[in-house]
């Protein structure tokens, strides 16, 4: 299945259908619909990045990022760069992605073999996949023949410098909510 096709399945999807796919090497992949802890780290991670990087770049969340014509993921954080549009003409592609980041708390196995793997062919420099449960950040960079070269984890005070986004730097605590 291409894009385009995913885009002709929602229009005729009944209105109510509200759950959320992404398309990954052509096969729909159905998302689970977020629980509290997910949506809250969401959304902490979301104002902590807005915070952080300004007016200087675009952060979206649970938004589009086409890669190709056969795989349209919806990260749950992704910052890229400023367009004139703001993506109104198109969803970013990897040429306009910085940093992706998944926050993961029932489908961690995913976010760190599948969508590692999708993310690094599209050769998305910074990977991040926030596991809520464990409270770690795993940090994935330098993505070589459909692979990261690099992968570190991270918790509690550990301070994370973006590689790919100047003077980003935060520690794990910051991006989980206190419970």
């Amino acid at each position: 299945m291409t894009v385009e096709e995913l885009y002709r399945l929602y229009e005729e999807r009944d209105p109510a259908d509200t759950q959320r796919m992404e398309l990954m090497e052509g096969e729909i992949v159905f998302m689970m619909p977020p629980g509290p802890l997910h949506s809250s780290s969401n959304t902490r991670m979301n104002r902590l990045m807005t915070q952080k990087v300004g007016d200087a770049l675009t952060v979206r969340c649970q938004e589009p990022v086409r890669i190709n014509r056969r795989n349209e993921l919806q990260p749950d954080v992704a910052v890229v760069k400023q367009r004139k549009d703001d993506y109104a003409l198109s969803h970013p592609d990897p040429d306009d992605v910085l940093l992706i980041i998944e926050v993961s708390d029932s489908s961690l196995e995913f976010d760190l073999n599948t969508k590692r793997r999708a993310y690094a062919k599209a050769e998305m420099a910074e990977y991040w996949v926030l596991d809520v449960n464990s409270r770690e950040l795993h940090v994935f960079l330098n993505p070589w023949e459909g692979d990261y070269t690099q992968h570190s984890t991270h918790k509690g005070d550990d301070e994370v410098i973006c590689t790919t986004i100047s003077g980003l730097k935060v520690s794990v605590r910051e991006l989980l909510p206190a419970v």
